[in-house]
């Protein structure tokens, strides 16, 4: 799940295009090829983990949702937010490469050629799901707190596909700097290396946004207004995109100098502070006084 192709043969990318970081010695060398070959078919492992995460992405708030919402209006919720999520992410990456589709309109409906953007999935989702969850009467905040982990775990499971494909290109690595690797297969969208395996970096972030945004459904359970845990993991999220960023190559830059992603994270992180400490404050002004004898 990412801004670039999904696979060889896909969309170009500016960010394809940038030479190799090499000859080096590298620490982990990936040999992957970006595709799987099944007689005369050929798919894209992108393309498969992103799948495998939407259909995990929906079945774990499904789960949390039992016993609270209707599992046909949870069902309707969570894929309208697949669909709004699919059109988001290519959106959000059409903007991001502008000028490439500018030169070559026809392309920018060809999602199946590759290049989707996460923070697009992320906004369309909510968009997508928002509007049947009013019009079926589930509850916004209840249903946001259980998209949460939802959200974080079918971002992890894409990025595997991101990991083997090697599209998202790096900065230079050293063994003490982190995980470094080198991408050798033919048609690998990866650097020679050593860079920094970046995705890999983002999947843990979204692993821990799992575990975190878990415990705190638990943890805060008639503490904390429903929609808490949600811009817990809206601003956990952006924290990791923005700094992750730093480690990115190839995309284009836009305020400050500043990847899109990171332009988003910062909005997303402004957002996500002003609504907690709204829904925070609120919750304490209603809590009930108790009444002295």
């Amino acid at each position: 799940m990412g801004s670039g192709p999904a696979g060889s043969g896909a969309t170009p990318n500016p960010g394809q295009d940038l030479p190799r970081v090499g000859p080096a010695s590298v620490v982990i060398q990936l040999p992957f090829d970006p595709n799987v070959h099944i007689g005369p078919i050929t798919l894209a492992w992108h393309g498969i983990f992103t799948a495998v995460g939407i259909f995990f992405g929906v079945a774990l708030p499904i789960r949390l949702l039992r016993g609270r919402v209707r599992e046909d209006d949870a069902y309707a919720v969570a894929w309208w937010g697949v669909i709004g999520g699919i059109v988001g992410a290519r959106v959000v990456h059409v903007i991001d490469q502008f000028s490439y589709y500018a030169a070559h309109p026809e392309l920018i409906l060809a999602i199946w050629t590759g290049g989707i953007a996460i923070w697009g999935a992320a906004i369309g989702g909510v968009i997508g799901g928002y509007i049947p969850a009013i019009r079926r009467g589930v509850p916004i905040g209840y249903a946001a707190d259980a998209a949460a982990p939802g959200i974080s775990l079918g971002f992890a499971i894409g990025r595997i596909g991101d990991i083997i494909n090697g599209e998202h290109h790096a900065v230079a690595c050293t063994p003490s700097q982190g995980l470094c690797v080198g991408y050798t297969h033919p048609d690998t969208l990866g650097q020679l290396g050593p860079v920094h395996l970046v995705v890999a970096y983002d999947m843990a972030w979204d692993l821990v946004g799992v575990a975190l945004t878990l415990w705190l459904r638990r943890a805060t359970a008639g503490r904390w207004p429903d929609g808490a845990v949600f811009w817990v993991w809206a601003l956990w999220y952006a924290v990791g995109r923005f700094f992750l960023g730093f480690l990115r190559v190839g995309d284009p830059t836009y305020a400050f100098g500043l990847r899109e992603d990171q332009t988003i994270a910062v909005l997303v992180f402004a957002a996500a502070i002003t609504v907690l400490a709204r829904l925070l404050t609120r919750a304490r002004v209603t809590k009930p006084t108790p009444i002295a004898a």
